[in-house]
């Protein structure tokens, strides 16, 4: 096990965070398609709360998920299944204890947007719906979703984390934020890429 001391974030720039909701509607949502995506009247104002204030914006970009067309085994008959995903701060201590009322907000604000896009009365029409806030991937799944480290000049090639430990020489990383990035092409690759080097390594000390 690596000493708490040796596991630190440092000087290392956090990516935003994801709340995501999963609802299960009693009606179709025809106002949908398979992909949907919402944007921000205010962007900019969107963007500095979630990077900068490391909170969500009253008015936040989000993506819905509705998988009925191409699926149409997701949900019953005269139902629909939806997927929201909304960018927020990282899991920073600023928010420690606070998750439970940013949901509450957070929730609120997609709602109304979806209902003033069309789908009327939908809160109403709920009938299953699961939570998950940047807190909740921690404690429950061990993971960051959306909460590797960002990509900025100094964080990327070269600069980014490297696939081994610099003092536990057989300690390997892979993930978002090491080599050569986040996002699930370059995790996937990042797990190519540290395989192949503990082979090669292993192989060489034999």
């Amino acid at each position: 096990m690596i000493p708490a001391a040796e596991i630190s974030q440092g000087s290392l720039v956090a990516e935003g965070g994801m709340f995501s909701v999963v609802e299960s509607l009693e009606k179709t949502a025809r106002e949908l398609g398979v992909h949907n995506v919402f944007m921000s009247e205010h962007m900019k104002q969107n963007l500095n709360q979630i990077f900068r204030n490391i909170k969500v914006s009253d008015d936040p970009s989000f993506y819905v998920f509705c998988p009925r067309e191409t699926d149409p085994g997701s949900a019953p008959e005269g139902g629909d299944t939806i997927s929201v995903i909304v960018p927020v701060g990282h899991l920073h201590r600023k928010n420690k204890g606070q998750w439970e009322s940013i949901r509450e907000q957070v929730r609120q604000r997609v709602l109304d947007r979806l209902e003033q896009e069309g789908l009327r009365d939908l809160s109403r029409h709920i009938k299953f719906e699961k939570c998950l806030m940047p807190e909740t991937w921690e404690k429950k799944y061990h993971l960051a979703v959306f909460g590797s480290i960002s990509h900025f000049i100094l964080q990327m090639g070269y600069f980014r984390p490297h696939n081994r430990h610099r003092t536990f020489r057989n300690l390997y990383f892979t993930g978002g934020s090491t080599h050569p990035g986040n996002g699930v092409p370059l995790v996937l690759m990042s797990a190519a890429l540290t395989s192949e080097r503990i082979i090669k390594e292993q192989q060489n000390v034999q």
